[in-house]
């Protein structure tokens, strides 16, 4: 393995920190070195000197390397139907602004910001339709977004679709008999979801470059991994995303920095922005989610 020193170490975690907001304390020397012989033979580059000329190039060579860099370093770990209780929140909150989405003529707009593979949006859509139906996608749009452009390649081309598909029809008590069709079945119950979902690269330490304000933001697990002053800068983005009343989920061992006091939690890592009635009602909801 291709030896990576503490001076090299630092540099390629302030790059990390810049490009990504991953914070990368000196314990991570040997991770991030095992990750990077990837990068390395994949460059055809013999030592971290080299590389770290390659990442601060502006060609576009290394504008194509820094992202890579980024991926390497990022854990993609994800689930269907991971932390449940954010979806029956979901559920709630989308059934008390039907009336205000519907009314004003627009869908209940949904980001899943650092969606990985999918995973998350898919449990969104597959929660909605259990709401609402096969016209699900009707009223409700979901944008999923991941810096990593590969994960997100899974997410659109996904090579296990039978074995997700399976998972989301038994969900949706939609398994029916276990018969020559059923894996047909579950490939196209996985696109027919998909479809409802619009995938786009983004990182979340910038805008999104789009107008739309949201009803509701997943962003889980993510954010863990980042420096706190990213933590307070992404918290800070995703909660200027959200429209009054508008629900925020986050992950397990996250908890919201970098907002001011229109944000309150109503519930294990969720939070709403703003309205009175909103926090009211979400409030007498707590003991069913903890």
């Amino acid at each position: 393995m291709i030896e990576l020193s503490s001076k090299q170490y630092a540099e390629l975690a302030a790059l990390a920190d810049r490009e990504a907001g991953l914070f990368l304390p000196e314990t991570k020397i040997a991770f991030v070195a095992s990750r990077l012989q990837r990068r390395l033979r994949a460059t055809r580059l013999d030592d971290f000197g080299s590389y770290l000329k390659l990442l601060h190039s502006t060609s576009q060579d290394g504008q194509a390397e820094r992202r890579a860099f980024v991926t390497a370093l990022t854990t993609n770990v994800t689930q269907l139907f991971r932390e449940p209780h954010h979806y029956e929140l979901l559920a709630t909150h989308h059934e008390r602004h039907q009336t205000r989405t519907s009314s004003g003529g627009r869908k209940y707009q949904v980001w899943s910001a650092g969606c990985s593979s999918g995973e998350e949006a898919l449990s969104i859509a597959a929660r909605c339709y259990n709401s609402l139906g096969r016209d699900w996608n009707r009223q409700v749009s979901i944008l999923a977004s991941d810096v990593d452009q590969s994960v997100l390649q899974t997410a659109r081309d996904r090579p296990a679709k039978v074995a997700v598909g399976a998972q989301l029809l038994a969900y949706c008590g939609l398994a029916g008999a276990d018969d020559a069709s059923k894996d047909r079945r579950a490939a196209e119950f996985h696109d027919f979801l998909t479809q409802g979902i619009e995938f786009c690269q983004h990182n979340l330490l910038h805008e999104l470059p789009r107008d739309d304000r949201f009803d509701a933001i997943f962003c889980r697990n993510v954010t863990i991994y980042f420096s706190r002053a990213a933590q307070d800068h992404v918290h800070r983005l995703l909660c200027n995303r959200l429209l009054d009343g508008g629900l925020l989920a986050l992950g397990h061992s996250e908890r919201l920095t970098g907002h001011d006091e229109t944000m309150i939690q109503v519930g294990r890592t969720a939070y709403i922005r703003n309205r009175a009635s909103d926090i009211s009602a979400f409030k007498k909801d707590r003991l069913q989610c903890h």
